[in-house]
């Protein structure tokens, strides 16, 4: 009887000790996200401040911030295994040689650091922000780690992940995708008022994904064919955007404009945006850090890699803009969609298949049927909003571009199976157990 006890309250041990995930936490440190919670707030404080960035640029930095993240911290959390085989291209992560005397979580705080730091150097003050943060942190945990921690080899490896990191990022063909456009007539994209800019990174189709196969199988159909004629399915398609345009409701404005996420020092940019949910989620959870990585991890990597799956189909049917059609084919040469179109083709929508992607991504953490109160734009004035899931945000997501007047109905729907698929594929090739 005294043996079964004794196997009884090893066994809670062992579960205890897998929960907190790491040795040496300090008494007032809980083994909680809110580091990652932390730092996802200062990113999108960051976002508001950076100007010159692309909207889809961010899609990199959110995604390789949490490949580092996780990798800083899986050799200390034996229930999670590391993806450094699986990612596409060559990628070396640092050895530690300090063992145990690692506390992993500083590492964490030092590889974060570092990446912001390599991804928004522009500006002093973003910087600042960053080191003050990263110093925040660290004098936590000098305050209380037990002796036998190496904080200083902790930082020191948590450093050497996101170089690693930083190394691989660079051939991914980001820095090629500002490719000459050429327009190809009458049906096809053109620029788009009132910037008539020219097309954003064409060559975004072509940067290597995070996971290879990521987006196999994800391209979709070819869109409705082109006309002029009234009667037909574009005509009719494209009626649909004028017809709501004069009919929206203050629920359809609002929101249009919840997720407008231009980055316009406003806004956060879609990417930034569902990291907040993510960040609201893990304070409402009070997930545990390895959790919170995970999570990070997963929902950077699906977004980024359907970002790319997006910009193939953009690039590859070139579809005109509402705003193109109405103004030109349907007489209403002063109408306006109530958000501004971004310069870059119609097909298929990217805030639906972002945002899809997302969703999926969030769901294979948190489970389906997961309700929650948005309050991204609070701090600007605007009204929170309440989902029944992470897909029916997604489905919102998407929606909002139709009331904000700048995508079709097809061009939305079409997104959001090819998000999910992004997503799927995603699920079944990122093993973290």
């Amino acid at each position: 009887m005294k043996k079964i006890f004794y196997y009884l309250i090893l066994i809670v041990f062992v579960l205890s000790s897998c929960h907190k995930g790491y040795p040496g936490f300090p008494g007032h440190v809980k083994n909680d996200s809110r580091l990652i919670t932390d730092w996802i707030g200062l990113h999108l404080q960051v976002i508001r401040n950076t100007t010159g960035v692309s909207h889809i640029g961010y899609s990199r930095h959110f995604a390789y911030t949490g490949v580092a993240l996780y990798e800083s911290m899986v050799t200390g959390a034996p229930q999670y295994k590391s993806i450094a085989s699986r990612l596409n291209g060559n990628v070396t992560m640092p050895v530690s040689t300090k063992g145990n005397s690692i506390f992993y979580p500083a590492a964490a705080n030092a590889a974060i650091a570092g990446m912001l730091r390599f991804f928004y150097s522009a500006k002093p003050e973003n910087i600042a922000s960053i080191d003050s943060l990263e110093q925040v942190y660290f004098a936590k945990f000098v305050d209380g780690v037990n002796k036998n921690i190496d904080l200083d080899a902790s930082v020191e490896y948590g450093k050497q992940v996101a170089a690693s990191i930083i190394e691989w990022s660079k051939e991914d063909g980001s820095g090629n995708a500002n490719i000459p456009y050429t327009p190809l007539g009458e049906g096809y994209w053109e620029p788009t008022p009132a910037a008539f800019a020219a097309a954003n990174l064409p060559g975004w189709r072509n940067n290597r994904t995070i996971l290879p196969e990521s987006i196999a199988g994800t391209m979709p159909e070819a869109p409705i064919a082109f006309s002029k004629d009234q009667g037909t399915p574009f005509h009719t398609m494209v009626k649909e955007v004028y017809d709501v345009s004069q009919s929206l409701t203050e629920t359809q404005k609002s929101i249009a404009l919840f997720w407008d996420d231009a980055p316009n020092g406003k806004y956060v940019t879609a990417f930034g945006h569902w990291f907040s949910i993510l960040k609201q989620v893990l304070e409402k959870e009070k997930a545990p850090l390895m959790k919170g990585a995970e999570a990070y991890l997963r929902l950077g990597i699906t977004m980024n890699d359907a970002t790319i799956s997006c910009w193939k189909a953009k690039y590859t049917y070139n579809l005109l803009r509402p705003v193109t059609y109405i103004r030109k084919h349907m007489g209403y040469t002063d109408w306006n969609s109530l958000i501004s179109t971004p310069p870059h083709p119609e097909y298929s929508a990217a805030h639906a298949t972002l945002s899809a992607s997302a969703g999926y991504a969030l769901e294979s953490v948190f489970g389906k049927n997961y309700s929650f109160t948005d309050h991204t734009y609070d701090v600007i004035g605007m009204n929170p909003r309440s989902f029944t899931s992470f897909e029916a945000a997604g489905i919102e997501a998407g929606l909002s571009r139709l009331y904000g007047g700048i995508h079709y109905r097809p061009s939305i729907e079409t997104g959001n199976t090819q998000g999910k698929k992004v997503g799927s594929n995603v699920l079944s090739l990122l093993r973290t157990h």
